[in-house]
């Protein structure tokens, strides 16, 4: 048996687990803690304000 550790992007996760599930291996996964997620989450609003995308939050919205 052999152990084979990647890292892969977020997005890719689904695919790649259901791939190699149908091959007969073992999946572990790190899950993300929440923390971790809100992170992303906030850096990825805060690139979308800088890019224009979207309308950056005042008091009232606080």
């Amino acid at each position: 048996m052999t152990t084979l550790t990647i890292e892969i992007k977020d997005k890719d996760a689904g695919f790649v687990k259901e791939f190699l599930s149908k091959i007969g291996a073992k999946v572990k996964s790190e899950p993300t803690s929440q923390i971790t997620s809100e992170i992303a989450q906030a850096l990825k609003e805060i690139k979308e304000i800088q890019q224009g995308k979207r309308k950056s939050l005042s008091l009232k919205d606080i």
